[in-house]
């Protein structure tokens, strides 16, 4: 084979190699779920495809077929540990810097989240007027209040949020939705600072023992020559 056609042949390998690798990274991946009178559904998301997941669907029952008596278990002898690995020790100044990564991960994460539906349709009834007409409005309040939240708080794509009296219904009538999604390359981002994050801490700290421990030795030192 010639070396130009070789050449060519490992570049295009490269490229779908790349462009899978791309595909992989940059797919949504999420959960939808939806409730309403005739209960919860729930579905994987993978780019716009749903792939339901409750309620399952019903398998036909298969003839069981009879077990075989199980063979005795070999038991697997201990092995010894492996010597000079240093395990990670928690130290307690590490604890409010830990805390503070935990929390700006979250925040990181929160924001790397994209709502790309969400539906809450709320029908208020009940025998007494007076109080579905002061429910509907705590109601209004409460989906106006936590929305601006949550509209501050997420990347809401659609949101379709609908509230309404009805005198003749007895009960509450209550539809919700919501799709939620993320890809791969989002969440190693937010992993890979976390852990940069931690990496930095976790110097700072055996910094600080250290020089703790060198201060400790020449007090020592210090003590003993006083003495003597």
């Amino acid at each position: 084979m010639p070396l130009g056609v070789m050449c060519l042949f490992w570049l295009i390998i490269l490229a779908v190699i790349a462009a899978i690798l791309l595909l992989l990274l940059f797919t949504p991946l999420g959960v939808s779920v939806d409730y309403a009178a005739g209960g919860l559904k729930a579905a994987v998301r993978v780019m716009c495809f749903d792939v339901t997941v409750f309620p399952r669907p019903e398998k036909t029952e298969k003839p069981k077929k009879k077990k075989k008596p199980a063979k005795a278990k070999k038991t697997k002898e201990a092995k010894p540990e492996k010597e000079g690995k240093k395990k990670f020790e928690l130290n307690r100044d590490m604890i409010p810097d830990l805390i503070k990564l935990a929390l700006d991960t979250l925040s990181r994460f929160r924001r790397k989240i994209t709502v790309n539906r969400f539906v809450l349709h709320i029908i208020v009834g009940g025998d007494d007027p007076y109080d579905a007409v002061m429910s509907y409005g705590m109601i209004n309040y409460a989906v106006a209040t936590v929305g601006s939240a949550a509209g501050r708080a997420f990347n809401v794509k659609k949101s379709d949020v609908q509230t309404g009296l009805d005198f003749s219904n007895p009960h509450y009538t209550v539809e919700a939705g919501m799709t939620v999604t993320i890809n791969l390359a989002r969440i190693l981002a937010v992993v890979a600072v976390a852990g940069i994050g931690f990496l930095k801490i976790k110097r700072r700290s055996d910094k600080a023992a250290k020089a703790a421990s060198q201060e400790r030795k020449e007090k020592d030192g210090q003590d003993a020559d006083t003495n003597g």
